[in-house]
């Protein structure tokens, strides 16, 4: 079994990446990678500080590998793409010699700030207010050209949790099936396969009672299946107990929409992290 989006405490996660390791191995995963929030130009309560502590993650993770030689272990980040703010993603990847980087958007920038649609509630929609006047066809459309902005300038393997921008959406703005909406994700998921860049389909919301649906969801299943594009299985896991969280309603939903042979399966990715 394969988890590859997980976090420990050099950022936001509750574990530490030796408790993460050594969870991985009690649930019988073969394939494991830690995937911590990249740091940003700026102070957050939820990144790992800053380089020099990035490295010392990894150290922890290499750590790993030697003394669990029975499980593959895989460096990794999240990086999140803010336009004309974040580092670039090679800058990571040569610092810290590492196997995959996870591509995000948490923070959407327009010409007068950043909108942070993780989070509480009240931020989303403080920043909906104050960015876009709430106009969330225009703050949904800024999401989405920043993801495939994304795709076009960073070197990266995954694209996380690609709809995240209706998490507390709760249907009050948009539909997620409305043609606007899908035409951007649409979008950005044919760019994501035309880049080679595999498409997480992350189990978080639905576990943490944030999102009614998976990121992105089922209503987007039958396009995935249409155009072929590869995805990989994601719980997002914060804490030991979440590292495969939700798996088993996210395999039987694959299974529904008959998308198994697109699910990445282990070779593809000892062949793509070696």
């Amino acid at each position: 079994m394969i988890s590859l989006h997980n976090h420990s405490t050099y950022c936001d996660g509750k574990n530490s990446p030796t408790e993460m390791l050594q969870d991985a191995i009690k649930q019988s995963l073969t394939h494991f990678g830690l995937s911590g929030h990249a740091p940003v130009p700026f102070e957050t309560e939820w990144s790992i500080k800053n380089i020099d502590v990035a490295r010392e993650y990894i150290t922890e993770i290499e750590k790993g590998i030697i003394e669990y030689p029975d499980l593959k272990i895989y460096k990794g980040l999240e990086a999140d793409y803010i336009p004309g703010k974040s580092y670039s993603f090679d800058y990571f990847r040569e610092d810290l010699k590492l196997n995959y980087i996870i591509g995000s958007v948490h923070l959407v920038r327009n010409n007068s700030g950043i909108w942070f649609i993780d989070g509480p509630i009240e931020g989303y929609d403080r920043g909906l207010k104050k960015h876009y006047d709430k106009n969330f066809m225009a703050a949904m459309s800024q999401y989405y050209q920043q993801q495939m902005e994304m795709l076009e300038k960073e070197n990266f393997e995954i694209l996380a949790h690609c709809d995240k921008v209706l998490m507390h959406n709760n249907k009050r703005y948009v539909n997620e099936s409305d043609d606007a909406h899908l035409q951007l994700l649409k979008d950005t998921l044919k760019m994501a396969s035309e880049k080679n860049v595999w498409v997480e389909i992350n189990t978080r919301g639905l576990y943490k009672g944030l999102h009614q649906d998976f990121y992105p969801g089922t209503y987007i299943f039958s396009f995935i299946k249409k155009e072929k594009i590869k995805i990989i299985k994601s719980a997002d896991g914060h804490a030991t107990d979440q590292i495969i969280k939700g798996f088993s309603e996210l395999d039987k939903a694959i299974s529904e929409f008959g998308i198994e042979d697109l699910v990445v399966c282990p070779e593809e990715i000892e062949e793509r992290f070696s």
